[in-house]
C-alpha cells in the first residue's frame, strides 16, 4: 500500500531534502505544505550563494500547499482531503524571530497539527521534527562547553541520551523560546500518545545540525555546530529507516539523528538499534 505523506515546512531546508528524496521511492506519494515558495532563511543566515533562479524543491503542484499551520480549517481539510496517512512535521520559525512568533507557529501551530492528526482515522503517524537544541544548554557547562570554545575535550564526553532532561540554551531570549518550543512540541507528543482513545505513533526526531552546503571541512563553523552535523545522507538513511520500520515503532518515542562526528555528544544508540540507523559521514577534528 502507498503511504501519503504530509510534509509540513516543504520549501524549508530538511523539507526540501526529504521532498527530493521520498519522492523516488515509489512507497510514498509526497505532499507538502508552506506559508511560502521560498528558499530557506538558513542560506542567508549561512552566507550561501545562491543562484538568481534557483528555487526551493517542492512537490508537484497539484500536492502542494500555501497553508499556515495556524490555518486549522485549510490544514484539516487538505488532511482529510488526501487522506494523508503520515505527517512529518517540519515548519517552524527560527531563532531568528521573536519570542511572540516562535510562540505562535512552533507552539500554537504544533498543537493544531496534533489535534487535526488525532482527529482523522487515516492518520497513523506524526514524525516530530524537534531539534538537539532541546538539549543545547547542556554546552553552557563543562565538559561540553569546551565544543563551544572550540577546544578540543581532554576527556570522553558523556553523551545526553533521551531519558535525560531537556536543557535549553540560553544564549539570548529567541533562541531559547525555539529550544523551549521543541521542548514543548515533544511533551504535547507525548501527552498525546498517552492517551487510550488515540492510535497515532508519535515520533520525535531531535535533528542535528543540516546546514546549506552539507559540508563541514570550513574553519568557519564551530564545534559546537559540528559535533551534532547531520549529512543530507544520513538524514534521508535515517528517515528510510524510520518509515521502514513504521508498524515496529513504539506508540511514542524520541531519536537523536546526527552523523557520526567526533566529539557528538548525542546518544543516537536506540536508533541504531531500533532501526538500524548507521551514519556513514561525519566531521572529523583534523579537518577543521
Amino acid at each position: 500500500m502507498v503511504k501519503k505523506i504530509l510534509i509540513t515546512g516543504a520549501s524549508g531546508l530538511i523539507g526540501g531534502i526529504l521532498v527530493e528524496h521520498l519522492s523516488k521511492n515509489s512507497n510514498y506519494d509526497i505532499y507538502g505544505i508552506d506559508k511560502h515558495i521560498r528558499l530557506s532563511q538558513r542560506y542567508q543566515l549561512e552566507n550561501t550563494p545562491i543562484s538568481d533562479n534557483q528555487q526551493p524543491i517542492l512537490p508537484p503542484k497539484e500536492k502542494f500547499y500555501i497553508c499556515d499551520i495556524t490555518d486549522q480549517k485549510q490544514l484539516s481539510r487538505i488532511i482529510q482531503d488526501n487522506q494523508i496517512n503520515i505527517i512529518i512535521h517540519l515548519a517552524a520559525l527560527l531563532e531568528t524571530e521573536t519570542i511572540e512568533q516562535i510562540n505562535d507557529i512552533n507552539c500554537r501551530g504544533t498543537n493544531i497539527i496534533f489535534d487535526i492528526a488525532t482527529q482523522q482515522e487515516h492518520v497513523e503517524m506524526v514524525i516530530y521534527g524537534s531539534s538537539v537544541m532541546a538539549v543545547f544548554g547542556y554546552l553552557e557547562n563543562e565538559p561540553y562547553l569546551a565544543l563551544a570554545k572550540n577546544i578540543q575535550p581532554k576527556e570522553v564526553l558523556k553523551k545526553i541520551t533521551i531519558n535525560d532532561p531537556m536543557i535549553p540554551s540560553h544564549l539570548n531570549p529567541s533562541f531559547e523560546a525555539y529550544c523551549q518550543s521543541k521542548i514543548f512540541g515533544e511533551d504535547l507528543a507525548r501527552q498525546y500518545s498517552s492517551k487510550d482513545n488515540i492510535n497515532v505513533k508519535f515520533i520525535c526526531v531531535r535533528l542535528g545540525w543540516v546546514n546549506t552546503t552539507d559540508d563541514v571541512t570550513s574553519n568557519l563553523y564551530n564545534w559546537d555546530d559540528k559535533s551534532v552535523w547531520c549529512s543530507n545522507r544520513d538524514l534521508c538513511q535515517f528517515f528510510d529507516r524510520l518509515l521502514e520500520n513504521q508498524f515496529k515503532l513504539k506508540k511514542f518515542d524520541i531519536y537523536f539523528v546526527s552523523s557520526n562526528n567526533d566529539f557528538c555528544w548525542v546518544d543516537m544508540d536506540n536508533a541504531k538499534e531500533d532501526l538500524n540507523y548507521m551514519p556513514q559521514d561525519g566531521a572529523k577534528w583534523n579537518e577543521a
